[in-house]
């Protein structure tokens, strides 16, 4: 088993620079660039879409939003690796009839008049300062999860939700779940109390092999700014497996914890109203026989998280193995509430299991709900339209931070952790 080493000196020292007094942080950005959220955009306005990080994901999140909202455009792009941004501003102009504007350095594209919003889907350790820099920018953000996905991500989140509060931009965090029906349904069916208050939340999910062996990207650094990829961390020669595989290297991800666990965490905010976590253990490592050695990001981690609600969660993950993947239990003083994963969570079934015979399981929604994506993409553009509050806003994208940050931290430090909310402080217990 590998874990990163982690002075625990060091690790206190840092965290007293992360209390409620922490200031926004320097933008990266020109000073004539920074503005409040840009202009009014009315029900029959067109919404300019800038595009940062254009991979797999991105291609999805685009399709969504052309089918979630007509008046819908993109009109610039910028991707650090010179395939893709050719690849895309052809495939833009096919999609949209024009062709947008391309940009290796994001921030370029955050100074173009002609961007009302962005969709970031980078590699996870660029998004707090991203998010940052494009609410200075005036700009309204959908960025993908995990807003915070390292121990070390503490302090740029606390500055990431100040600086989104005081732009006044509309955010909306890739957990679609949020969005779900069955999400909210599920919280008016907790909030009744049928079955009795929730006391303990497991869910798993696995897949045979590490999702992030899949990924492809740039075999020689003069095809990308490799000085961007690697943003805010340590220079290193080029590495081609770090550029195509960074969610499973503990430098810019901290694997399932940030990529899988930021889910099921929002869902369990979503559901219960609860707020952040208030504890944290953690245990994991590399085990999986499917995992390439090189990498450094656990495949094998459970994460538990305590609540000042009164139950606690249990998020497990393992690699080499896809038994009972996609499976989360809510257990109640009554009975028992199955579902999905957080991402799309599916039709939840309760009853009586667990404690007697008295409910057989029920389905709660008469029909099985959709794949929530489009949903969430439709939840963010109206919302920039009329001003409303997303489903998975700051306050939730927080949240969500929060419980992924003490989860790594908790990995790494191999020992409980505790979170302050009025110091807005991570510490050992």
């Amino acid at each position: 088993m590998k874990r990163p080493k982690s002075n625990r000196r060091e690790f206190l020292q840092k965290s007293l620079l992360t209390g409620a007094g922490a200031a926004i942080a320097t933008s990266m950005l020109p000073a004539a660039t920074r503005r409040t959220a840009g202009r009014a955009i009315g029900a029959n306005d067109r919404i300019n879409i800038g595009l940062i990080g254009c991979g797999g994901r991105m291609g999805y999140l685009v399709r969504v939003a052309k089918d979630a909202d007509a008046n819908a455009t993109v009109t610039a792009i910028c991707d650090v690796w010179d395939q893709q941004r050719n690849s895309w501003t052809t495939s833009i102009e096919k999609m949209f009839g024009a062709k947008p504007q391309t940009h290796a350095d994001y921030r370029k594209l955050l100074e173009t008049a002609d961007v009302d919003a962005v969709i970031i889907a980078t590699p996870a350790h660029q998004h707090c300062g991203q998010v940052i820099d494009a609410a200075q920018a005036g700009k309204h953000v959908y960025v993908e999860k995990p807003i915070a996905p390292l121990m070390e991500s503490l302090e740029p989140l606390n500055k990431c939700y100040d600086a989104v509060k005081k732009a006044g931009i509309v955010i909306q965090h890739g957990t679609q779940g949020s969005s779900a029906a069955e999400t909210f349904a599920l919280k008016d069916f907790f909030a009744e109390e049928k079955l009795g208050k929730v006391f303990r939340i497991e869910s798993t999910i696995n897949h045979y092999v590490p999702y992030w062996n899949q990924y492809k990207g740039p075999q020689e650094e003069k095809e990308t700014e490799w000085k961007a990829f690697l943003y805010d961390k340590s220079y290193r020669p080029f590495d081609a497996d770090q550029h195509a595989a960074w969610m499973g290297y503990y430098d810019f991800s901290s694997g399932p914890i940030g990529g899988w666990m930021a889910h099921f965490s929002n869902f369990v905010h979503a559901v219960t109203g609860c707020e952040c976590p208030v504890a944290a253990t953690a245990f994991g490592g590399i085990y999986a026989p499917t995992s390439d050695r090189r990498r450094t990001a656990p495949d094998n981690v459970t994460v538990i998280l305590e609540y000042p609600e009164r139950f606690y969660t249990q998020f497990v993950t393992h690699f080499g193995s896809s038994l009972n993947t996609e499976t989360t239990f809510f257990m109640l003083g009554k009975g028992l509430v199955q579902t999905r994963f957080g991402h799309y969570p599916g039709n939840p079934v309760y009853s009586s299991r667990g404690v007697d015979d008295s409910i057989p399981e029920t389905k709660l929604l008469e029909e099985d709900p959709p794949y929530p994506g489009q949903a969430h993409m439709a939840n963010w553009l109206g919302c920039i339209r009329n001003g409303s509050r997303t489903n998975a806003n700051m306050e939730m994208g927080y949240k969500q931070g929060i419980a992924v940050v003490m989860g790594d931290t908790a990995y790494r430090l191999g020992r409980k952790v505790i979170f302050d909310k009025a110091k807005r402080e991570i510490r050992p217990a």
